[in-house]
């Protein structure tokens, strides 16, 4: 099955380009016949600078007195001590556009463009456009090759010359040198802007452009014009002063101002570029591949839409990446830096959700840059934050982060503090060893990252006589409130659903690591009997799960996080199989959530999380309805999710979020198989309407290689083992004991 969107006409706008990406430099296409615009993108390209002073000296001590008064009830005198607990939001920053490259056809604007069609090519991640003019065919053709580290353009035409102006327009003027040779641009662009930081910090990023053409090229007026070409060859690169040192622009002038003006240059190795592109490429999406037969029609634009998140993931992210992938991957549409959430990284749900692919879909290098920046940037910065903010050892972070490695407490106090977010982004480590079963990235990577987060935890968690349990906090629910007694609107309680679940999953993980590696280092005992005495999973009076560990009426019951039911996904505390009651609880809550569905605060994000809850409760029926949705509502025309403006998070247009994408590629994974529990389930949550198909190439925990193939009812299995493995296959009511040695292979016919 091929792995190509197909249109008939040219984008004309951002959300009709079609991405490419090479996990560093990123380049929204419109194949238009005669305005081609390329959005330049690059995911170093941050405003700002490192915060020295992020954190308030008055921290710690409003913090362990916003506990008292919390304990006590009074929300509202905790508030107020608040604002002094707060992180300080200097010189934040945002990731920015580069600036738009321009070829403008001059000599055709009276011809018609005829039997146009562009595609992307997700396999090979290749756009191309191929249409008429007069009597001859033209064809143009483009990607982001990661060998070359560069954007590559073809454009040819058979028996027909084309006139062009080629020209670059940065994202800022003001902020930007720019040198027109004959032969290329040489440009210079500043990450200044000032609603994240103050005008004046941030990378700089120096780029150039080859042109290679059988015409004449000459500089002139802001602009290359190339004259009677039957075929022209562009090579974009950039490069930020981010993790190394930006091209000297001086010598890099003068270096290619004498080839870039010759006249009678060789045509560049283009065959060469194409093919170890798309070898390059293609090795990491033939990993896997998905075939659906939907009733309704739908199996083929399904399945295109879980190739198509991840064939964005790897686009936007690398082994070599220097950050992982931002709130946009590694693009960026210009309304996401121009609101008040930044573009950045959201440690609350869309960093994580970046990455659910990772493992389960066969892209797990993918997921490096973002192993590298926790261990690096969050940890080493996160200490600072925990000795700053709340006076414990260990490490710490918050909601919020960026290419600066902030950790401090958000700056704004309804959403301020939340120390769970590093610890949630940390747990990536983890799946990674629970996938690979690579003991010496969990001996060298997982445990010292893990352990530093349970130093900073054993600590926080203190001792309610009342209660007779451990609790957290205080802190928020992300992004949710609720009414307090005395009817005012309140963010901040003690031992939150979400910051309880996040310090069990951690305390699990710590104890199993210490089991595995053979650790005993004094700590083990606390941690288990921290754990026994967490608070449990509350229920509320009306059969919900509770979001507070007090039944509390929520400020907005239809609110677009539900990060209380992290238990059912991505972690495995609540299963339909060990913990039946929980998982109605929350399926209630889903359905509450969802009452009037008109009202519900709906994103792309929170949709995939509806998907993945879904298939984790064993309901394909449910999660075959939020795919549809999603596609029917979310969907931009070149197939990227969006997140509208809400109630909760407003914005002046649609943004585009790459966790929408992702997040409905993990879902659609985790409808056909899951594996928890040495336990491997098999087309778990699916829908009557899939009668035949074919999942092959996805991974699971105890290092599985696992092939699909279904077909009214008869269901084919091959699982291939990495690692010596011993669990069960479940599919259905059966159930069946394997064990595998480390490269054997096994099939199943039921």
């Amino acid at each position: 099955m091929t792995m190509i969107f197909k249109e008939k006409s040219a984008g004309k706008t951002w959300k009709e380009c079609f991405p490419l990406g090479n996990g560093h430099l990123g380049a929204m296409v419109s194949l238009n016949p005669q305005r081609e615009e390329i959005y330049l993108s690059e995911n170093t390209f941050f405003s700002g600078e490192p915060g020295a002073f992020s954190n308030q000296e008055t921290a710690p001590g409003c913090f362990y007195r916003m506990r008292e008064l919390v304990s006590n009830g009074d929300y509202s005198g905790a508030e107020e001590i608040q604002k002094s607990f707060v992180g300080r939001r200097e010189n934040y920053g945002t990731n920015l556009p580069v600036g738009r490259m321009v070829l403008e056809t001059t000599s055709s604007c009276e011809t018609e463009h005829r039997e146009y069609v562009r595609s992307l090519d997700l396999e090979n991640g290749i756009a191309c456009a191929d249409y008429n003019i007069g009597s001859s065919h033209a064809h143009m053709e483009c990607f982001a090759t990661h060998p070359e580290n560069a954007f590559v353009y073809k454009r040819s035409s058979q028996n027909r010359k084309e006139d062009y102006e080629l020209s670059f327009l940065p994202h800022q003027e003001g902020n930007d040198k720019i040198v027109y040779l004959d032969r290329g641009i040489i440009f210079s662009v500043k990450a200044h802007e000032s609603m994240h930081s103050d005008g004046m910090t941030g990378v700089r990023l120096t780029g150039t452009v080859q042109v290679w053409t059988d015409g004449t090229c000459a500089a002139d007026a802001g602009v290359i014009r190339i004259l009677g070409a039957g075929w022209l060859i562009l090579q974009i690169k950039m490069v930020t002063d981010f993790g190394e040192k930006a091209l000297d622009y001086p010598l890099l002038c003068g270096k290619l101002k004498h080839e870039l003006m010759g006249e009678n240059r060789a045509e560049p190795p283009y065959l060469k570029w194409k093919e170890e592109h798309c070898r390059d490429f293609g090795k990491y999406m033939r990993r896997s591949r998905l075939e659906i037969e939907d009733e309704e029609g739908l199996g083929e634009e399904i399945s295109l839409m879980y190739q198509y998140g991840r064939y964005l993931l790897l686009s936007s992210s690398r082994e070599d990446s220097l950050l992982p992938a931002h709130l946009q991957g590694v693009w960026n549409d210009n309304v996401a830096c121009r609101i008040g959430w930044t573009c950045d990284m959201h440690l609350d749900i869309n960093t994580q959700m970046n990455y659910w692919p990772a493992e389960i879909t066969g892209l797990s290098e993918c997921a490096m840059p973002l192993f590298r920046w926790v261990e690096e940037d969050l940890v080493r910065s996160g200490q600072i934050t925990a000795r700053e903010a709340y006076g414990l050892k260990g490490w710490v972070a918050e909601l919020v982060s960026n290419a600066w490695s902030y950790t401090a407490p958000y700056w704004d106090i309804p959403i301020s503090p939340c120390p769970t977010g590093g610890v949630w982004t940390a747990v990536h480590l983890w799946e990674h060893y629970l996938f690979t079963g690579d003991r010496e990235f969990l001996r060298e990577h997982v445990f010292p990252v893990i352990s530093g987060a349970v130093d900073f935890f054993v600590d926080y968690l203190f001792w309610d006589e009342k209660e007779g349990h451990y609790l957290t906090g205080p802190s928020i629910s992300p992004e949710n409130s609720f009414i307090g007694r005395d009817g005012q609107v309140h963010y901040l309680e003690n031992a939150c659903t979400y910051e309880v679940l996040m310090v069990r999953e951690l305390y699990m993980i710590f104890l199993e690591c210490c089991r595995l590696l053979e650790i005993s280092d004094g700590r083990e005992e606390k941690v288990k009997h921290q754990l026994e005495f967490l608070p449990h999973y509350p229920v509320n009076r009306d059969g919900t799960l509770g979001e507070w560990r007090e039944d509390k009426q929520q400020t907005d019951p239809q609110h677009r996080h539900t990060s209380h039911l992290l238990g059912l996904y991505p972690f495995c505390q609540i299963t339909p199989e060990d913990t039946p009651e929980l998982a109605e609880a929350a399926s209630r809550t889903i359905r509450r959530k969802l009452e009037p569905e008109s009202n519900w605060e709906d994103t792309g994000w929170a949709r995939a999380l509806l998907v993945l809850y879904s298939a984790r409760l064993h309901d394909g029926e449910q999660a075959l309805r939020h795919v549809r949705t999603m596609m029917r509502k979310l969907k931009a025309p070149n197939q990227m999710i969006m997140h509208p403006p809400t109630r909760g998070a407003g914005s002046f247009a649609d943004v585009y979020e790459l966790d929408g994408n992702t997040g409905l590629t993990a879902g659609i994974a985790e409808m056909l198989l899951q594996s928890h529990g040495e336990i491997l389930r098999i087309l778990p949550a699916l829908p009557v309407a899939w009668k035949k198909g074919c999942a092959l190439g996805l991974c699971a925990r105890g290092g599985l290689s696992v092939d699909i193939t279904w077909d009214n009812g008869q269901v084919e299995i091959r699982i291939w083992a990495h690692n010596n493995y011993h669990g069960w296959v479940e599919i259905g009511e059966e159930k069946k004991e394997i064990t595998l040695k480390g490269g054997e292979e096994m099939r199943m016919c039921i």
